[in-house]
C-alpha cells in the first residue's frame, strides 16, 4: 500500500471517530489485516502520518489532551468544501477500501470515464507549465477530424466526462472540449499567459453543467421535490447556490439560481414526475413542449406497431 494510500486512511478514521485515542487509532489499524497485515502503528509512524497529512492535503491532526490525549481533524472544512483536496481524499478513500477487496472483484461494479488516462495527464502538464498544446479533435457534429492549438485553461468533470476549457487559438475565443472526443494531444513549444482574473469556479458557476450559453439569463428557480426524492436533493444538490425554502411530509420545495441551458433541461426531464418546477413559468412552458414532443414520438410508434400488427 501506497505512502498516500496510508494517510488517508488515516484521515479517514479519525474523521469517522470524531475523538479518537492513539490506543484506539492503533487497534483500529490492527483490525484492518488487508492493509496492516496484523502489524501496530508506532507512535513515531503515526507522527510522521500527521506531518505528512499536513503537507499534502493541509489537514490538521491535533490533540486534545484533556480526557486522555484524543486525536481529531481540527479544520475539517477542508473535508466538507467540495474542493479539489476533499475530492482527491474521497477518491483515494474508496481506493483503499476497494484494494482490500479484490477477492470479491466480480461483485463491485464501476463506472468507466472515458479518455481519463490517455490524455487527461499531458493537459494537466501543459496547464501547470502554460503550454500550448495541438490537439487534433473530432466533435460529434463534425464529418471530419480538425487539428488546431489551444490554451488550456481548466479541466472539468461532468457526467462522467472530462471536459478542457480552452481558448482555440485561431479562433481567439474559449471553447470546451470533450477529452473523448480527442484524438491526439500534443505539447508544443509556445507558452501562453493565463489571464490574472481568469478563476474557472467562478467561470462554470451560473451554470449546471458544460453548457455555456451566456445568452440564457441568471434565473431564480424554484423545484418541487416529491416525499421520496426530496431526500436525494438534500443528500446531492443539483447546484451550489441549491437552498431549501419549504419542507413537509409530502414534499419539499428548494430554490437554485442559474442559467437554465440544454442539460439542466435534460436532468429535470429524467427526473419524471418526482420533480415539479414551480418557478419561473417560462421554464415550465418548456419542459411542457419538450413532454409534449416525447410523447408525440411514443403515440406515433405504438400507431405504427398497431398498423403492422394488423397487417
Amino acid at each position: 500500500m501506497s505512502l498516500i494510500q496510508k494517510y488517508i486512511w488515516l484521515v479517514k478514521t479519525i474523521h469517522r471517530a470524531g475523538r479518537i485515542t492513539l490506543k484506539e487509532l492503533n487497534e483500529k489499524w490492527r483490525d484492518n489485516t488487508d492493509l496492516s497485515r496484523g502489524e501496530s502503528l508506532p507512535r513515531q509512524t503515526f507522527d510522521r502520518w500527521k506531518g505528512g497529512v499536513l503537507d499534502l492535503f493541509g489537514i490538521i491532526i491535533d490533540c486534545e489532551q484533556r480526557g486522555g490525549y484524543h486525536y481529531y481533524i481540527a479544520n475539517p472544512k477542508v473535508l466538507e468544501s467540495g474542493e479539489l483536496k476533499a475530492w482527491l481524499l474521497d477518491t483515494y478513500g474508496t481506493a483503499v477500501t476497494l484494494s482490500g477487496c479484490l477477492s470479491i472483484h466480480d461483485r463491485i461494479l464501476t463506472e468507466n470515464i472515458p479518455s481519463s488516462q490517455e490524455f487527461l495527464s499531458t493537459i494537466l502538464d501543459a496547464m501547470k507549465t502554460s503550454v500550448v498544446l495541438q490537439i487534433t479533435f473530432h466533435s460529434f457534429t463534425m464529418k471530419k477530424t480538425e487539428t488546431f492549438l489551444v490554451e488550456p485553461y481548466c479541466v472539468k468533470m461532468s457526467a462522467q466526462r472530462w471536459y478542457m476549457l480552452a481558448r482555440n487559438v485561431d479562433y481567439n475565443c474559449l471553447r470546451l472540449y470533450s477529452l473523448d472526443r480527442l484524438e491526439h494531444v500534443e505539447l508544443t513549444d509556445t507558452s501562453f499567459a493565463l489571464p490574472n482574473d481568469f478563476c474557472a469556479k467562478e467561470y462554470f458557476s451560473e451554470y449546471f453543467g458544460i453548457v455555456l450559453d451566456e445568452r440564457v439569463p441568471l434565473q431564480r428557480i424554484v423545484l418541487r421535490a416529491d416525499k421520496y426524492h426530496q431526500h436525494y436533493m438534500r443528500t446531492l444538490p443539483l447546484h451550489h447556490s441549491q437552498r431549501e425554502v419549504f419542507a413537509c411530509d409530502d414534499y419539499a420545495d428548494f430554490e437554485l439560481t442559474l442559467r437554465p441551458t440544454y442539460d439542466f433541461y435534460m436532468k429535470l426531464m429524467s427526473l419524471g414526475n418526482m420533480i415539479k418546477v414551480l418557478e419561473p413559468q417560462s421554464l415550465q412552458d418548456k419542459l411542457c413542449r419538450w413532454l409534449e414532443n416525447t410523447a408525440k414520438l411514443y403515440v406515433k410508434a405504438s400507431l405504427d406497431n398497431e398498423e403492422v400488427r394488423s397487417c
